[in-house]
């Protein structure tokens, strides 16, 4: 086979196509190391496409199972936001102009273009531009503007003013796990000034690891933040920052998608101000969601709910009464002062899920210590209590 003049035309090549979804299960480092001949000159495009299904499958179904999509390179794919992630973000801007300043994979420009007139899709990789729009086209997106340049050119040309959506990425010499939007590109703390100047309303994601007090003094005009996890994992923090208000003390929204736990708000005022009560283990135990754990809600979520917290660092509370609408998992009480001589007696058929809050030892090391297998009804949670001494429980989960 030719090779084409671009890595799209390649790609909706018929027998390409055929390739691709007939080797999708095969193993790719063999296709790298001898592929058919007519594949060979484009195999490195060709397997990327394979590895990115594969990770679509799971992470974009309706993407997988539209055969007509072009998925972008493996990188970009797990890096784009979650249907999950990009339906919650889509219901927090309204208005008539939309624009997407790091377009990407699309999936969050594809998801506002629901709710806006005008929808802008900006990216500065020509071969995402190109698939971008042949995906839109398949998806029947055809309102969407491309623009193929940076973040910062196509502000100084658009006119007038409109919302838009920013997801800065870490540049490659920045290898710390420290978050900072000065490390980022675009570095959206040195284009601030013309975003208050040409937008209402502008959403900001960032890494699940970025300190959000400094975020808000850094963004200058945060309203609103949104910790967002999905089946309680972090994904994304959000800041939606409104140029038109001035806003003091955001409200911090911490919401766990795909799960019925409700959502937790809170302020730093108001965490500052709460009181944390402590005491010992009661008939129920409350873990908060991962998302009210990394906002920094210790004191706010135990005072909300009149709960007791174990210990200072032991992000676990406790209560003699069911509290069903916490927003994170509940366990009852079964049995305390767990040991490794009455574990047997505990836990006849010896398995159990572990869980450990400010332990010695991490699940997998308490499990080959107690000879216990994972499974069954049962929950076994390590934690410190308020003399820093490790305790074991056995629970059961409630919710």
């Amino acid at each position: 086979m030719r090779k084409p003049k671009d890595s799209l035309s390649l790609l909706k090549n018929p027998l390409v196509k055929q390739f691709i979804l007939g080797n999708e299960a095969d193993d790719v480092q063999k296709l790298l190391l001898n592929p058919p001949l007519e594949f060979r000159e484009n195999i490195n495009l060709i397997v990327d496409q394979i590895i990115s299904r594969r990770k679509a499958k799971t992470k974009l179904p309706e993407w997988y199972a539209n055969t007509d999509i072009i998925l972008p390179p493996p990188l970009s794919l797990e890096q784009s936001s979650s249907p999950a992630t990009a339906k919650y973000k889509s219901q927090l801007l309204n208005g008539k102009t939309f624009t997407d300043l790091t377009g990407g994979m699309g999936i969050d420009t594809l998801e506002f273009s629901i709710y806006f007139e005008t929808v802008n899709y900006v990216e500065l990789n020509p071969e995402l531009c190109d698939i971008f729009r042949h995906n839109a086209q398949v998806l029947g997106q055809s309102k969407i503007s491309v623009h193929n340049t940076t973040a910062e050119h196509f502000l100084e040309s658009f006119n007038g003013r409109g919302y838009f959506f920013i997801d800065p990425a870490r540049r490659g010499a920045h290898k710390s796990r420290v978050f900072l939007f000065e490390d980022c590109m675009p570095n959206i703390l040195e284009i601030l000034p013309v975003l208050k100047e040409k937008s209402h309303q502008v959403l900001v994601k960032a890494a699940p690891m970025i300190d959000i007090s400094l975020g808000i003094k850094q963004l200058q005009f945060v309203q609103e933040v949104h910790v967002v996890s999905v089946k309680n994992e972090v994904k994304e923090v959000l800041f939606l920052l409104d140029f038109d208000k001035e806003i003091v003390d955001p409200e911090i929204h911490c919401v766990n998608l795909e799960s019925v736990h409700p959502k937790f708000n809170f302020t730093i005022t108001q965490e500052q101000a709460a009181t944390c009560n402590f005491g010992e283990v009661s008939t129920y135990l409350y873990d908060p969601n991962s998302s009210i754990l990394k906002a920094g809600a210790f004191k706010s979520v135990g005072s909300t709910f009149s709960l007791n917290k174990l210990a200072i660092n032991t992000h676990l509370y406790t209560s003699d009464q069911l509290i069903s609408n916490f927003p994170g998992r509940i366990f009852e009480v079964m049995a305390a002062n767990v040991t490794k001589k009455n574990l047997a007696r505990l836990l006849p058929e010896g398995k159990a899920n572990i869980i450990t809050k400010n332990y010695p030892q991490k699940p997998e090391e308490v499990k080959k210590k107690l000879k216990i297998k994972d499974g069954g009804e049962y929950f076994l949670i390590g934690f410190r209590d308020s003399s820093n001494k490790p305790q074991t429980l056995i629970t059961l989960r409630v919710k």
